[in-house]
Order: structure tokens, then sequence, then C-alpha cells
């Protein structure tokens, strides 16, 4: 009895054992299973999976110089374009911001609070003169009464104040910068410090189609087409990939880092040639206030042309946006010599059919790819 009984232990102890080394080999099979899933999805990100930033992203704070020397990547990068003409190019880090900019508030919102407040005012002094009819007395006012409609007239010139600023606010065409949404860039780039000039058109096309002719002023009347045999040509002349920048990148780079309508805090005709203070005529490319970032005229003086093809925005985030897939226009930013102020801003937007010349288009450009 005693031996069977030991042979009985001995028996469910083999079995235990065997189960636990089954399950440990299977186990074992499922994490070499999962393992060479996710060697073979190397590189791939998962699905819902964030995507790293391809560089840290600007804080906000720190200058260009600061964050060229975090990422260890050069300020500025010139290209040769030959016979002495060179392009200059600014580091622009990778970072976050609000593009576009909210709607206009309704002037009916001010109207209506200017109405209730008037028309309390007249209930309240309605109410005063009644009385004084019924007592056959001059009207009586209290000190309550008249700390009341002062409160009341305070609230009706703000809403007077908010009904005169909707109704002067420039409005057309508002669909187009909005809604406001947040755009990622994830790679650092450098852009052109200025727009291209004539004379670094004519070096590499051979030609200059500008209605306005001198060296240093930017070119224009230039299609799209054209802007990007441009881009072509330096590419293969410089062996760097060189291109228009996308319409999340101009803008970025435009603010710098600002929230308001320009990147200047001054007057705008500080930092662009408009119809204002132009003369009717673009002007030598870098004798305005410069952004934070050190990029001259991205208000005014030629609208630049953008790699997108014109559409609406979409409400939600978005990381590296290429704009639609297909359109008739492309895209042009920044405002021109024959813009009024307002048309000059970060948010503004433009567009256009591919072969359009005019004296109010010009570009920049991106060099792209790892900088």
């Amino acid at each position: 009895m005693l031996l069977n009984a030991a042979r009985a232990r001995m028996i469910t102890e083999a079995m235990n054992c065997s189960r636990f080394f089954s399950l440990a080999g299977w186990l074992c099979l499922a994490g070499m299973s999962l393992g060479a899933a996710d060697v073979s999805s190397a590189g791939e990100p998962r699905a819902g999976a964030p995507v790293a930033p391809a560089y840290p992203l600007w804080d906000g704070k720190e200058t260009v110089a600061q964050y060229a020397r975090r990422v260890n990547l050069p300020e500025t990068k010139t290209l040769d374009l030959g016979n002495g003409v060179s392009l200059d190019l600014v580091l622009i880090p990778a970072g976050k911001f609000i593009m576009g900019t909210s709607e206009p508030e309704s002037p009916w919102i001010g109207g209506t609070i200017l109405g209730i407040a008037g028309l309390l005012v007249l209930i309240l002094a309605a109410q005063v003169l009644i009385r004084a009819v019924r007592r056959h007395r001059r009207p009586q006012f209290s000190l309550l009464w008249l700390i009341v409609v002062v409160l009341i007239l305070g609230v009706a010139e703000y809403g007077g104040f908010r009904f005169w600023r909707a109704g002067h606010e420039p409005r057309f065409s508002f669909p187009d910068f909005s809604p406001a949404h947040a755009v990622t860039l994830t790679k650092a780039f450098y852009l052109g410090k200025f727009a291209v000039t004539q004379e670094q058109y004519a070096q590499v096309m051979g030609t200059n189609p500008s209605g306005f002719k001198g060296a240093n002023l930017p070119v224009e009347s230039v299609p799209w087409d054209d802007a990007q045999a441009f881009c072509r040509k330096v590419s293969e002349k410089t062996g760097q990939t060189v291109r228009l920048p996308t319409e999340a990148e101009w803008e970025f780079a435009c603010r710098a880092g600002t929230t308001t309508a320009y990147y200047t805090e001054a007057d705008v005709g500080q930092a662009a040639w408009n119809e204002e203070n132009s003369n009717g005529t673009t002007h030598p490319v870098g004798q305005k206030e410069p952004n934070a970032w050190g990029l001259y005229d991205m208000h005014g003086n030629v609208w630049e042309w953008c790699q997108d093809w014109y559409g609406g925005y979409e409400a939600g985030t978005a990381t590296d946006p290429q704009g639609p897939g297909t359109g008739t226009y492309r895209v042009l930013r920044g405002g021109s010599w024959a813009d009024c102020p307002w048309g000059c801003g970060s948010a503004i937007r433009n567009r256009s059919s591919l072969g359009s010349r005019d004296y109010i288009s010009g570009f920049r450009v991106v060099l792209a790819g790892p900088p």
C-alpha cells in the first residue's frame, strides 16, 4: 500500500512536470513568434502608433542658432550657382504651430449685445418717466439706478465695439484660411533667406522674364512650372535636392513662432513692401525687417509659389501636410507690392493656374532631404 501510494505520487509529480514544461514550451514559441513579428516590421510604424519626429522639435523659445547647435546642423547654407552667384538658405527647425486663422466674428454678436443693452436702458428710463408722470413730479434717479445704467452703457459700448470691429474686418475668402489647425513638421529644412532674385534666376535659366528689371529685385512673372524647372536645374547643378516649400513649411517659417497676423510687432510697412509704400513696383530683396529666423520679405514684395495644389483646410491635426493630391490651381503665399497690408499676412493664401504670369508672383526655394 505504501509502495503504491509512493508510485502514485511519483506519477502525479511527473505529469505535473510534463504539463509545466509543455506550457513553458508553448510560451517560448509564442514569444519567438512575437519577436519575429517585431523584427519583420522593424522600421514600419504600427497602425495607430505615433510617428517619432525625425528631428527634435523647436521648443518655441530658442533662437535658430541655439536650435542648430542642439541638433548639430549648420545655421545657414549656401548654394553655388556659378559665376560668383550664390543662394543663401536659413535653417528652419522642426516644430509645431497653428496654421491658418479662425473665421471672423459675425457682426450679429456685437449687434445683439448692443441692442439688448440699449433696450434695457430704454426700459429703465421709461420706468422712471412713467413713475414721474403718475406722481405728477419731476423724474428722480436713485444712486442704484444710475449705477445700473452706467454698467449697462458699458456693456452697450462693448457690444458696439465688437459690432464695429466685425463690420470693418476684411471678410473676403476667409474660408480659404480656416479652420485654424495644429500642424507638426517633423523635419528641419533650409529655406531661402530671400525670394529668388533676377540675377540668380538668369544664372540658372539663362533668361529673365521679369517686368521690373534689376539684378537684386525678386524675379517675377514666373509661372509655377518655370519655378519647378529652376529647382530641377539647381538640383542638377549642385547635386542637392532643391524644391518649392510646402504651404505648411512656408507659413511655419514665416511665422517664426508668432501667432499674430504678421511676424513683426511694428507696423507691417516695416516688414513688407505693399500697396501703401511700394510706389507700384518691386524692391530689392532684404531691405525690410526680417523675421526672428532671419528670413526677409515673407510679407509683401512678391507672392511666392508653394508646392501644394490649392484646396480647403481640414479640421484636426496634421503632420507634414502636403496639400491635396490633385487640383486646378497652385498655392501662393505672402502678398505683394500691389496688395493691401492685410493681404500680406502670415495666414493669407492665394491661388493661380500653373501657367500664370504676372508682375506679382515669384518664389523662394527649400533645400530638401536630410539637411
